[in-house]
């Protein structure tokens, strides 16, 4: 008779939560304190402290984000000592494994071969460590000798031409406004998914009225209209609505692009991340194999994300849909390209979104008893 044994194991199925970098950006810029640092800033923050006393476009930037984010927003900030030093901090960041969803380089660029240095780093990135993230960054705002003829001819100079989903250049139209767009689009009130046009969650922070050029002529819509037809996230204002609020966020993806706006993006990054890691967990893992029921077991698996994402909830009566519509059949199908080599293809499914709304007004003038 054999001797009896009892052996148990533990089983790692993955059904953990992902990490989270969705509303951390990384900013980066000139200033006067902890120079060549990583800082690690919230709401509660001292500005002047971490970064200086004198003004810079960073603290100018960050200040305006905190004032249009949520309570629990939080930043990761790394001051350099001179303008233009962000690809540096930058290959810092990723190799200290620096978590965030956006790096945000607060000194203004004038060239076009910058947008194409960062096109590079951010494909980089993703081909040396897996990470989807993209990279918001301004012109120079303009100053008291400016026309907006001028500043919307060279913003439009300094975008032409270049093709990339993962840039957003924003014209600078006061200084601040990168930081405003940046605060509203981690703002917890609203999902990643919600443009940072969305007028419910209220009007910009910090600013009540638009500013003027050199001639005295305030920024109007004629002049947000220009630099948003060139791709660029601007202020806009509705008559006899008070308030400021934001345009649609757009990036630099060419013409007829899934992602010219930044929402579209973000809940796809979102998804390509957690799906590598549940991708990396069934490496060599012969659970996932070519027979029906293998196969019908990893459609879930890897759906998981976008079965997270399309949870939606009801509040007081009213609706909030998830960041994407629920999965459905076909959404995704795994295929084996060889023995050793599967492909999986997910669809992510967005909510339609209303950003020009129409209304028609008619009479009824029956003659009623």
């Amino acid at each position: 008779m054999a001797l009896g044994q009892v052996s148990v194991s533990d089983v790692d199925s993955g059904q953990g939560d992902f990490s989270s970098p969705e509303r951390q950006f990384l900013f980066i810029g000139k200033a006067e304190a902890n120079l060549d640092s990583v800082l690690y800033l919230d709401q509660s923050s001292d500005l002047d402290v971490l970064l200086g006393a004198p003004a810079s476009a960073l603290k100018t930037t960050l200040a305006a984000a905190k004032a249009n984010a949520s309570a629990n927003w939080t930043a990761v900030v790394m001051p350099r000592t001179n303008e233009g030093e962000w690809q540096t901090a930058f290959d810092i960041a990723m190799a200290q494994n620096i978590v965030c969803e956006a790096v945000v380089v607060t000194d203004a660029i004038a060239a076009q071969s910058e947008l194409d240095v960062m096109a590079t780093a951010i494909a980089a990135t993703e081909n040396t460590f897996g990470r989807s993230l993209f990279f918001v960054v301004a012109n120079e705002a303009p100053d008291a000798a400016d026309k907006w003829d001028a500043f919307i001819s060279a913003f439009e100079a300094l975008q032409d031409g270049v093709a990339s989903a993962d840039i957003m250049l924003i014209p600078e139209v006061f200084a601040g406004w990168m930081g405003t767009v940046c605060g509203r689009l981690c703002n917890e009130a609203v999902t990643i998914a919600d443009t940072p046009m969305r007028t419910q969650t209220g009007a910009i922070v910090g600013l009540s009225t638009l500013p003027s050029d050199v001639d005295g002529t305030v920024f109007n819509m004629a002049h947000a209209k220009a630099l948003n037809d060139a791709r660029g996230t601007v202020p806009q204002v509705y008559p006899d609505y008070d308030g400021i609020y934001c345009s649609d966020g757009m990036t630099l993806a060419p013409e007829a692009s899934d992602y010219a706006v930044i929402e579209n993006l973000r809940v796809v990054n979102k998804v390509k991340r957690q799906v590598r890691i549940l991708a990396i967990k069934k490496v060599g893992n012969r659970e996932l194999n070519s027979t029906p029921l293998s196969i019908a077991a990893h459609e879930t698996y890897f759906m998981r994300p976008v079965i997270d994402m399309s949870k939606s909830i009801t509040s007081n009566g009213i609706y909030k849909p998830g960041e994407v519509k629920p999965p459905v059949d076909g959404d995704i199908t795994i295929s084996w390209a060889s023995r050793t080599k599967v492909q999986i293809a997910l669809l992510v499914r967005p909510y339609n979104c209303p950003k020009a709304i129409q209304a028609y007004i008619a009479l009824n003038l029956t003659s009623e008893v």
